[in-house]
């Protein structure tokens, strides 16, 4: 089998070269043939995808979330997404997609059980804010207001190198999501948007959503119960009010993998989903853990069945981990 296997070379602390050769490895130990290609640049991930994917049967990521997306998004320009696989190599902070689709956390973990991986195909999301250019891939979740504004605080404390933040986020990424997360629950003014869903109004004023194709979220947690990458909807969770003990509430049965009470949020599926403002400022938006600046307004939809993963050989998904 042909693979090529796609990474940042100082991605996990400088440990993504090293996995990326014993995966290699491993590999080609097995009988197949690997192309290697080594990120020198934001976007590039996508141009490799991109570009390889015409000449190999799967096409691997190491890294996170972000690195996937890439991948993904690249595959998808094309053409081949219909005939090339998409596996991931986890490496990075949350690896959301790796757990929904029952994989080892350890790359090279992950790579030994390649032979044995079984084909998923799943749903794509895209979101596209007002006065983009293009529309933007995801393929765990969309979040806007609350987890978007601690995913900004979260990469701007640790995008100045040498800084606190930085030698923070390297020590111990978990507490420092802890600290940003408690600190946001208890701003006076969260940006608030209004929310349509399949084109009725959802809320003319909320102070977070989550737009998820996938149960999984963030380390062992689940905002939306029940949903899944392969149903052809996205799952919500849709939070009207702002105060402190709302989002912990949520938080709490997103650890405990529970629907929130109604009175702390509400949930449901959805086909397209419209977040604009409400003549009020912008709000923060997130897609798959990355920040994405701030907005006016975007819309999301859903493209069934796009795009064909690897997951564990049996897996159902996180519920069967």
């Amino acid at each position: 089998m042909r693979y090529a296997l796609l990474y940042n070379p100082i991605a996990g602390r400088g440990r993504a070269a090293t996995a990326a050769a014993e995966a290699i490895a491993l590999l080609e130990s097995a009988g197949h043939q690997v192309r290697e290609g080594r990120s020198k640049r934001a976007g590039h991930i996508a141009e490799m995808s991109a570009a390889l994917a015409e000449d190999v049967d799967r096409l691997l990521a190491l890294g996170g979330d972000g690195s996937l997306r890439e991948a993904a998004a690249g595959l998808l320009a094309s053409g081949e997404a219909g005939r090339v696989a998409l596996g991931v190599l986890p490496l990075g902070t949350g690896n959301v997609v790796a757990r929904e689709a029952g994989l080892p956390l350890d790359p090279v973990a992950a790579a030994r059980g390649l032979d044995r991986a079984e084909e998923w195909r799943i749903d794509v999301g895209w979101a596209r804010a007002e006065g983009g250019s293009e529309e933007e891939l995801f393929l765990a979740m969309a979040g806007f207001g609350y987890d978007a504004a601690v995913a900004e605080r979260v990469d701007r404390a640790r995008s100045v190198a040498g800084s606190f933040g930085a030698r923070w986020y390297r020590h111990s990424a978990d507490t420092l999501y802890g600290c940003i997360a408690a600190s946001e629950m208890v701003r006076p003014r969260p940006a608030r948007f209004a929310v349509e869903i399949d084109g009725v109004e959802a809320s003319p004023s909320a102070a977070a959503l989550v737009a998820s194709n996938v149960c999984t979220y963030g380390k062992g947690m689940e905002m939306v119960p029940g949903a899944a990458a392969d149903d052809g909807v996205l799952g919500y969770q849709l939070r009207e009010r702002g105060a402190p003990w709302a989002t912990a509430a949520s938080l709490v049965a997103a650890q405990l993998r529970l629907t929130p009470p109604r009175w702390a949020a509400r949930t449901g599926e959805a086909r397209c989903v419209t977040v604009r403002t409400q003549g009020g400022p912008s709000f923060p938006w997130q897609l798959d853990g990355d920040p994405m600046g701030r907005a006016a307004s975007v819309e999301l939809r859903l493209e069934p069945g796009a795009l064909t993963l690897l997951r564990a050989n049996g897996s159902g998904g996180p519920d069967a981990r």
